[in-house]
């Protein structure tokens, strides 16, 4: 062994000291390099400080987007605006889209959807859900009539959009963006444009009947009967009762309600205040800043990407829904006249808007929260029910 490192070169000896290259001078043919170091993870890690940096800014502009529609639902109130804090979250965030900065806020909103059940469903009482169940019949023939108006908005998506007939249908069928989208896919048609519909519907809903109905009736508020005022609570209580609504919405998520985030807190709530068992009451501020969230959610989707995807749909949908607008305020005019329903309350029952943005509109304008719940669930059931069985009867009367 001596003899033979005696008869390498320095050129080797200096290989050798380095490291055999691949087993070239390895005795017996191996490859003896050594397996290359791992490469370092974490803080030492070349780009590690530039992610946490996007990261950082990333949630800088999510805190300043939401700073922001705050700042807009505060001026929206001082200015007297109707629906002041969901809508001027909505214009900011709108704005902000449309230029590419989106305000990410899904996150909240399911937890802005339990406070606002919560909050919306202790306005029962037993007094009040009396004089519901005895309006039953007319909140329901008053829900299939809303139904049965979507025949007429579903002809202008087939004329201008060229749709077939059953998409057109649950295009023009007045109900909440989630609902109708749950409703297209188990009917099989084309979910994307039902949602896209839904969803410039809802957005001037929420503009458009606040500003008309504060305009032409600017003195009707819940004095009549028809609302409860709320009590204070201490915090330990409020934050279980919070929580105890949140367990709701997993059961109802659970079971397969539709929009289980609102629905299973306002039934929980509902079922303790009408049987005067309620353990706390939500104060104003949650209710706004779960208004903000809202509204925020409906701005946030007015992205460039949104806009040129809708396409001929964008302009079909804001005409069938001036269309349902005026049928529907018409339509509810005649109910609330004829059965003795507060007119406000009637008209937001029936307004072809979401339960949410609806019961919200109400609380923030003094009408019966309970009533325009009880007009939107009984849609809600109605329109599990009978959906199918109304579009078959429109297909066999060739009425679309």
């Amino acid at each position: 062994m001596r003899h033979t490192q005696s008869l390498r070169s320095p050129a080797a000896e200096a290989s050798a000291a380095d490291g055999p290259a691949h087993g070239s001078d390895a005795p017996d043919g191996m490859d003896r390099t050594p397996p290359p170091l791992p490469k370092l993870e974490g803080p030492t890690a070349p780009g590690w400080r530039e992610r946490c940096g996007g990261w950082v800014r990333a949630a800088a502009w999510q805190a300043l987007g939401f700073a922001l529609s705050v700042l807009g639902g505060w001026v929206a109130h001082r200015a007297g605006m109707p629906l002041p804090w969901l809508l001027g979250a909505l214009a900011v965030t709108a704005v902000l889209a449309a230029f590419g900065r989106t305000v990410n806020v899904v996150a909240l909103r399911s937890y802005a959807l339990v406070l606002l059940g919560l909050g919306l469903g202790q306005s029962f009482s037993p007094t009040i859900l009396l004089s519901i169940a005895q309006a039953l019949p007319l909140i329901a023939g008053s829900s299939v009539l809303t139904i049965v108006t979507g025949l007429a908005a579903a002809r202008i998506y087939i004329r201008m959009v060229g749709l077939d007939p059953k998409t057109a249908f649950f295009c023009g069928v007045p109900g909440g963006v989630v609902l109708m989208a749950i409703h297209a896919q188990r009917a099989g048609v084309s979910e994307s444009h039902v949602t896209l519909a839904q969803t410039i519907r809802l957005m001037m809903v929420v503009v458009i009947y606040p500003l008309l109905i504060a305009t032409v009736l600017p003195h009707e508020l819940a004095a009549d009967g028809w609302s409860e005022t709320a009590t204070a609570t201490s915090l330990p209580i409020l934050v279980m009762w919070c929580l105890a609504g949140l367990g709701a919405a997993h059961v109802g998520r659970t079971l397969g309600l539709p929009n289980p985030w609102m629905l299973a807190p306002c039934v929980l709530a509902i079922a303790l205040a009408s049987s005067g068992s309620l353990p706390a009451h939500l104060p104003p501020l949650l209710i706004i800043m779960a208004q903000v969230v809202l509204g925020a959610s409906l701005g946030a989707r007015m992205t460039p990407d949104f806009i040129r995807s809708a396409g001929p749909l964008l302009l079909a949908s804001v005409l069938s829904t001036l269309l349902l607008c005026a049928l529907l305020l018409s339509l509810g005019a005649l109910v609330s006249l004829w059965g003795g329903l507060p007119m406000t309350a009637t008209l937001l029952g029936m307004a072809p808007g979401g339960m949410p943005e609806m019961a919200v509109t109400a609380h923030d304008m003094g009408a019966s929260v309970p009533l325009v719940l009880g007009f939107h669930l009984v849609r809600v059931v109605l329109s599990n029910l009978l959906m199918e069985p109304i579009w078959r009867a429109a297909r066999a009367l060739r009425l679309i």
